[in-house]
């Protein structure tokens, strides 16, 4: 453990023995949620929270300096075995997990979407409805605001024009649908708590986690706490296996916050004979596509920094599935001096190619990043699908359907349109990748697109009033173990398109006022 664990969380041994109300797996952006919103209401509330990994920086990686981004692309793992489809010309695979406390929140790029009910199709009313009074609250907690403006980010003129032009050209652009203004394509972003308007942050859950360790005596985070298994005695879970040792839950509510691989693995290992828990496996494929236009093509351009961050949801009304685009256009006339700012506000700063991308001068770069659904099924007989084998392996199943691949030319379509319409009648450049991180400048776009990770991971416990249709009921309590809950898109029948991590919040949010709310003490 380093300084930082020994401070401020515990080893298993310390609380070996102890009872608690709420026994949390998962340290990252669900968990501290659901654990701070019950603090809120009830500050003596006994909560663990199991954490699989340890601390590893203290706040988003945007928002320390920028020498830490190697980090993105280095600390992620793959505990899995993926069998994919042979003939989709990719190798995909699911993103890594960040297994440190945080989680994929620490590098996440901050897009906060809210769904309204056309973009959650298959979702049961009453859970749409569920969350109607958590979406403020959510947005206040995660600092959601809708500008990237900021002192050395004077974006306006850029802004205004390029809105506009995204929202003239949107019957040109296939599968694209209708918006009532150009403002309502500005991107909602996640700044954290307590940024000042004329500041900028991501929002980050290991330093709310960090501020309630030290708020709350009744709150305790154990680290290097990886769970395995959970055991049950009839329909209630009663004890909980890590690689520290058993736990015993006594009469606490188990919460499931950890990422949904995670959640689908723990419990077929644990409940090996139940035929729905890990099915209906789903999530997101991702096309990028990135090119430039010369500053000659833009009347608004000023001699400073300016970044903005559009987005456009849409569908693709032959397969029926959903999609969004992420857009963002930069342009950078001094990269010496606004390398900093640049890096703190970028949507989609993953990576040192990533932010190499936006340093020219003579340029503004357009960059796209189109995510839409792929499916499985709600049933024992998904073909995409969580499992543990015999020897306690995890294992992840994907197969693309036809159409899956129908839908992703469709968005590769959609993507390019976006593409031209932001660049008017300006000439192109296209961006080549090479395997070594470095890339070119050409006239031609790129043969491919399409990324081989996929993304947003969804549905292996979804929701649903039936047990012998659904794992959980609306508000994540599992039909067989009542006593166990789970957490964000594990949750969600279908993933829709958006990012989902408004909503996995606002999720954690609506539990956390059901099992400890106001009303819950006076019918205590």
């Amino acid at each position: 453990m380093s300084e930082v664990d020994n401070i401020y969380f515990s080893r298993f041994a310390q609380i070996k023995g102890q009872s608690f109300d709420y026994i949390v797996i998962g340290g990252g952006a669900y968990g501290t949620s659901f654990t701070h919103r019950v603090l809120q209401h009830n500050p003596q509330a006994r909560i663990l929270v199991l954490e699989k990994g340890d601390y590893l920086i203290p706040d988003h990686i945007q928002n320390i300096p920028p020498a830490y981004i190697k980090l993105n692309t280095s600390v992620g793992i793959r505990p899995w075995t993926y069998h994919g489809s042979a003939d989709m010309k990719l190798s995909l695979n699911f993103m890594p997990q960040i297994p440190y406390v945080g989680g994929r929140a620490l590098f996440w790029n901050a897009w906060t979407p809210q769904p309204d009910s056309s973009e959650m199709p298959d979702w049961p009313a009453q859970a749409i409805e569920r969350l109607d009074n958590q979406w403020y609250p959510t947005g206040e907690f995660m600092g959601r605001r809708y500008s990237l403006e900021i002192p050395g980010n004077r974006n306006q003129s850029l802004n205004r024009f390029m809105g506009e032009r995204l929202f003239s050209q949107l019957a040109n652009i296939s599968g694209a649908k209708p918006q009532p203004s150009p403002s309502a394509l500005d991107s909602a972003m996640a700044t954290g708590q307590g940024v000042a308007p004329e500041d900028w942050a991501k929002f980050s859950p290991i330093s709310v986690l960090v501020n309630d360790v030290q708020a709350y005596a009744s709150l305790k985070v154990v680290v290097n706490a990886e769970v395995e298994k959970l055991i049950a005695k009839g329909d209630v879970v009663t004890e909980i296996i890590t690689k520290e040792g058993s736990l015993s839950v006594g009469n606490a509510k188990v919460i499931l916050a950890c990422n949904t691989l995670e959640a689908g693995f723990i419990l077929t290992k644990s409940f090996p004979d139940d035929k729905l828990v890990g099915k209906n496996l789903c999530g997101h494929i991702r096309s990028w596509l990135a090119a430039r236009i010369p500053v000659s093509s833009l009347p608004v351009l000023t001699n400073q920094l300016q970044t903005v961050a559009y987005y456009l949801p849409g569908i693709d009304k032959t397969t029926n599935r959903l999609m969004h685009t992420h857009i963002s256009v930069v342009h950078n006339p001094q990269p010496a001096e606004s390398y900093d700012v640049l890096y703190r506000i970028l949507p989609d700063a993953s990576s040192p190619e990533a932010v190499a991308t936006y340093q020219d001068p003579d340029y503004v770069v357009i960059m796209l990043h189109s995510m839409g659904e792929f499916l499985g099924e709600r049933s024992a007989n998904s073909w995409n699908y969580v499992t543990t084998n015999p020897l306690g392996e995890a294992e992840v199943y994907i197969q693309m359907k036809e159409t899956d691949r129908q839908f992703w030319d469709a968005m590769d379509k959609t993507t390019y349109d976006v593409m031209h319409a932001l660049a008017g009648d300006a000439p192109l450049e296209y961006q080549h990748n090479n395997p070594d991180g470095s890339f070119t400048w050409e006239k031609l776009p790129p043969d491919n697109i399409r990324n081989q990770g996929l993304v947003h991971e969804a549905g292996t416990l979804w929701m649903g009033d039936d047990p012998a249709t659904s794992v959980t009921t609306l508000n994540g309590q599992m039909h067989r173990y009542p006593n166990v809950y789970g957490l964000g898109s594990m949750l969600f029948p279908r993933p829709g398109s958006w990012n989902p991590t408004l909503t996995g919040v606002a999720q954690s949010f609506a539990l956390a006022d059901e099992l400890s709310g106001p009303h819950q003490d006076k019918n205590q």
